[in-house]
């Protein structure tokens, strides 16, 4: 029989064991508590720790605070900084992989003056939640602020620029001149050596962004050079100070199909070059010059009769045939440069307009049709291809070498005109004026002659008595052969002028000279307007004496 005083001290024991172990699962409960109070730990890395105070750096959304800096270290593999911080656990599920975090501290930038109230409060670290992607727990800390927030609505799109000049972040974009969005950042991209632009259109003119948008570099000043005179546009202040993007369809098109967010554009230098570049619709021809192509620059315009069909694509042709360029050949000294039809040009639907134009041009190069260099702007010395019938040209048909079609062309401009002025010189020359009128004098003498006969073989009749009714008719021949010595006597004094050693004679032979120097004076102003078409109003440029080179 078991002894009452010892079971109840068994029973006692065993409870005893069960204690520890309800100790453990309270200070578990507690810590997770405790754990829970405290918040997501994250961490963000940043190139340095300005400003930030571990312990009272606090992260902030909207001036509420989700957290607090509570340390700093320094990865030194990295040349970073990394910050723990705490968010408390009501925000943990702001903590998405498109959230930014960035400093709020005193910036004063082209678009006003903020964070000035950090300046008796301190800096503090202002978190933009995200709305994609996965929770995170590691963050970089931006170097500028988020201009736009995740509440705004409105679509962002691309722009890939091969331009030098860079845009900055909060550039604006305008459609005619009213602004729609802003640059929201800019990157340049290693590997195709160019600029990337992100860009937020506001809601509702991301209805604006149609598939036939383009978009170009805006100053807020241009200054176009036309005929009728210099037109100068001012844009904004802003556009002036910081420039901008603008952007709008080409003219006389509507708005095409809208594009997805996230559609990427060029962004052109100029209008102008955007409305060049959406011309893909085209064909290469060679064009070989049998004169100075200096002034005939790349993109160059091509032209029929001032309608522009075309752009100068290569001034020279950059060909090579047997590892050569295509002008090193003995047998022909022509400069040849490569051109592009661009049937968009002649008709708005571009396919009816390669096939008007490919089952027409050998006709119109049979009738005449040649190519030509004209100067475009004495100013600039820039000059075009144009294209225009010739009905007196030598006569050429369409050749093929062995990558384009080739086009036949013509001399032109003052290089022309000091050919024809020479070719009259030299007919001028060859006219046999001094074997003409001595010619013109042998005919007055025999002339002469015969009124001098005439007038004595009268006066024998009227002496010998013929009958009186020949008198009356021989009267009237008299007097019709006085008055036909008296116009020869005059035309011998008018042709004594052209006489050799005359005075018109002397006078036409100095014209003759004078002509003859004039062409020779042309020919050298010919060619130097050829070589630069603003020699008129620049100084030539002289190339240097060529150098005698090393001999083998």
């Amino acid at each position: 029989m078991v002894d009452p005083i010892i079971k109840e001290d068994n029973s006692k024991l065993s409870y005893i064991w069960f204690l520890p172990l309800i100790a453990l699962l309270v200070a578990g409960w507690m810590l997770y508590q405790h754990h829970l109070k405290q918040g997501q730990t994250i961490f963000i890395k940043m190139a340095d720790a300005e400003g930030i105070v571990a312990g009272k750096t606090e992260i902030k959304v909207k001036n509420v605070r989700i957290g607090l800096i509570d340390s700093l270290s320094l990865e030194i593999e990295q040349n970073t900084v990394v910050a723990r911080a705490r968010i408390e656990t009501d925000y943990a599920s702001l903590l998405k992989e498109d959230s930014k975090i960035w400093v709020v501290k005193p910036r004063i930038d082209e678009s006003g003056i903020s964070g000035m109230s950090t300046l008796l409060s301190g800096m503090y670290l202002e978190f933009l939640p995200g709305r994609e992607g996965q929770l995170v727990n590691l963050f970089t800390l931006s170097s500028e602020p988020a201009l736009i927030s995740n509440e705004v609505e409105g679509k962002r799109y691309t722009l890939k620029s091969n331009s030098g000049e860079v845009l900055e972040v909060a550039t604006g974009v305008f459609f005619r001149n009213y602004k729609i969005g802003q640059v929201e950042t800019a990157e340049f991209n290693v590997e195709t050596q160019s600029m990337e632009y992100s860009l937020f259109i506001y809601a509702p003119y991301d209805q604006l962004v149609a598939d036939n948008a383009i978009f170009w570099l805006s100053s807020g000043l241009s200054v176009e050079l036309t005929t009728s005179g210099i037109n100068v546009n001012t844009g904004s202040l802003s556009k002036l100070i910081k420039g901008g993007i603008s952007v709008d369809y080409p003219p006389g098109k509507a708005k095409g199909k809208l594009v997805a967010e996230w559609a990427t554009f060029p962004l052109f230098n100029t209008y102008n070059d955007a409305l060049e570049q959406r011309f893909t619709d085209f064909d290469y021809y060679i064009i070989e010059f049998e004169q100075s192509i200096r002034g005939l620059y790349v993109g160059a315009p091509v032209e029929y009769r001032g309608m522009r069909v075309g752009t100068v694509h290569q001034a020279p042709a950059n060909i090579l045939v047997n590892d050569k360029p295509l002008h090193f050949r003995t047998d022909d000294t022509s400069i040849p440069v490569v051109i592009r039809v661009e049937y968009g040009r002649i008709f708005e639907n571009s396919k009816e307009a390669r096939l008007f134009w490919h089952s027409n041009i050998e006709k119109w190069i049979k009738t005449g049709l040649r190519a030509s260099l004209k100067s475009g702007n004495f100013l600039t010395g820039g000059a075009y291809v144009d294209l225009d019938m010739y009905p007196n040209a030598p006569s050429a048909r369409m050749s093929q070498n062995a990558y384009y079609p080739v086009l036949p062309s013509i001399t032109s401009g003052f290089t022309a005109l000091s050919e024809q002025v020479s070719t009259l010189l030299t007919k001028l020359n060859a006219l046999p004026l001094e074997k003409t009128v001595s010619s013109l004098n042998s005919a007055i003498g025999e002339y002469q002659s015969l009124a001098t006969n005439l007038n004595a073989t009268i006066n024998e009749l009227n002496q010998n008595g013929v009958a009186d009714k020949m008198t009356t008719n021989l009267d009237s021949l008299k007097l019709t052969l006085d008055q036909l010595t008296s116009s020869l006597k005059q035309f011998e004094g008018t042709l004594s002028n052209y006489q050799q050693g005359s005075d018109v004679v002397i006078q036409l032979t100095n014209t003759l000279s004078e002509l003859e120097e004039l062409s020779q004076t042309l020919k050298p102003l010919t060619k130097g307007i050829q070589e630069q078409p603003n020699m008129l109003l620049f100084n030539k440029q002289i190339q240097a004496d060529p150098l005698p080179g090393k001999q083998p």
